[in-house]
């Protein structure tokens, strides 16, 4: 049995979120039908945390919540235990993992013997199946591509598309999908485009995502967890960025849009 869904009422909806976003969560904004717009996180094994505004409901009362984050993957924490409090004063229990002693090859260092190397594995660029593992989940992918997991399962220009490979297994109750085919799908149907920024323009969050193809919650979130590189300038409580530094924090990431018709 795994937990697939938790969902916090609260009256701080602003400050929860930048809470959990702090920690490393990616938290997005939502909003289905008629509901109210709120925030959701995808774990790394497919359950999802939800922040809702405590209006028709009672404020979600007191809570003890136990995350794991991966190394540098919850902001400033170092590794080990944690015990820290949301804005509404549940009590949350955040465990970081030590660094590896050998990391990765893609980082330059050196993998274990008889594992094969990324683009063996998915294809040049593709993403990399966990060891020991025959594929990759949303969360993987949604990793590897720079977008939420949620927003890669339910889009039909992604995980509902036509063309989106099937499942080839489960890991529990998350679907495994093949890291080759998925490599296929993202070069037959998306192509990468270079953001055109102005070198010296100073650009916004949400201008930095429309030239992009970033969502704006994905580059907040990676601001939160000190994978942005820092304004340029700030104009009251706007953030701005010039161009050319954009660029440059862009070019090696994944980006992906549409192809046109």
């Amino acid at each position: 049995m795994i937990l697939e869904l938790a969902v916090i009422y609260t009256t701080r909806l602003d400050a929860c979120r930048d809470f959990y976003r702090g920690i490393g969560l990616d938290v997005v904004t939502e909003r289905h039908g008629n509901g109210p717009e709120h925030y959701a996180a995808t774990l790394a094994d497919g359950g999802v945390l939800e922040l809702y505004p405590a209006t028709g409901r009672p404020e979600t009362g007191y809570l003890r919540l136990g995350l794991t984050a991966p190394p540098n993957g919850a902001g400033f924490l170092p590794s080990g235990r944690h015990t820290l409090t949301d804005p509404d004063g549940r009590t949350v229990v955040l465990t970081v993992a030590d660094a590896p002693d050998a990391p990765d090859a893609l980082e330059g260092r050196p993998r274990p013997a008889g594992t094969a190397p990324a683009e063996s594995k998915a294809g040049a660029g593709g993403p990399v199946p966990p060891e020991g593992r025959p594929g990759v989940t949303y969360t993987e992918i949604a990793e590897h591509y720079g977008m939420s997991a949620r927003y890669l399962s339910e889009n039909p220009r992604w995980g509902r598309h036509p063309g989106w490979p099937p499942a080839i297994g489960r890991r529990g109750r998350t679907i495994e999908f093949d890291a080759e085919a998925v490599a296929r799908f993202f070069g037959e149907h998306h192509t990468r485009e270079a953001a055109e920024l102005d070198p010296s323009r100073r650009y916004t969050v949400v201008e930095i995502a429309e030239a992009s193809g970033l969502q704006p919650d994905s580059i907040r979130s990676d601001i939160s967890r000190g994978r942005w590189p820092a304004p340029d300038e700030t104009d009251g409580d706007r953030k701005l960025w010039r161009g050319e530094t954009v660029t440059a924090h862009l070019a090696g990431r994944r980006i992906y849009r549409n192809k046109p018709k």
